[in-house]
Parts: structure tokens; C-alpha cells; sequence
């Protein structure tokens, strides 16, 4: 396990599968304790290391790639979050329009 911030971190485990989601491929690993746990390919050994990370000696925790797909994802969640918002009033709410409504002259007054 390569991924800084799992709690298997530095540990070896045992690919006991795979598994395909939205999320996208995951391994299914299994570790000393029993546990089997899904595991993204970017977090073993399995693959090479982003060059981002390499480069700046593990400080960089993602790459281009990465931010221009969480950037994707927020911009979806902002879009997603004004659809929701209700559509502002316009002049004519009702506390407006008793203001501006001539009263008649034959009302009570």
C-alpha cells in the first residue's frame, strides 16, 4: 500500500480480486489481519507513481489529472447546486403588488 493517508500504509497485502465501478477499477486486497479491503490501482505498487508526486518527494498528492477532474466535479456540484435554488421574485410578489394596486374608490376606507 503506497497511499500516504491509508491505514494499511507501508503494508504488503494479497490481491485477492478485482472489482469495476464508477468510481473505476479497484483491487481487492487482503492484509495480515484478514481484512479485504477495495484499493484504487493509484494507491499500490501496481502501476507507476504520477510524476507530479514524484517530483515533489511526496509532497504533491495528486497531479494535473487530478485537479482538472475534481475541478470537473465541483463545477458539476455548482451547476447542480443553482438548479436547485429557487428562482428569484420578481416585482410583482404579492407585497409588492398590494403597494402599487390603485384602491378603489367604492372600498371602505
Amino acid at each position: 500500500m503506497t497511499h500516504p493517508f491509508h491505514p494499511y500504509s507501508g503494508q504488503r497485502a494479497v490481491c485477492v480480486g478485482e472489482r469495476v465501478n464508477r468510481a473505476g477499477k479497484r483491487l481487492l486486497l487482503r492484509f495480515e489481519d484478514g481484512r479485504i479491503s477495495p484499493v484504487p490501482l493509484q494507491w499500490t505498487d501496481v502501476v507507476v507513481p504520477d510524476f507530479a508526486v514524484v517530483a515533489g518527494s511526496g509532497l504533491a498528492l495528486c497531479g494535473f489529472a487530478d485537479l482538472l477532474e475534481l475541478a470537473r466535479l465541483v463545477e458539476g456540484l455548482v451547476a447542480r447546486e443553482r438548479a436547485a435554488k429557487p428562482k428569484s421574485r420578481k416585482d410583482n410578489y404579492a407585497a409588492h403588488v398590494k403597494q402599487i394596486t390603485p384602491r378603489s374608490p367604492w372600498s371602505l376606507r
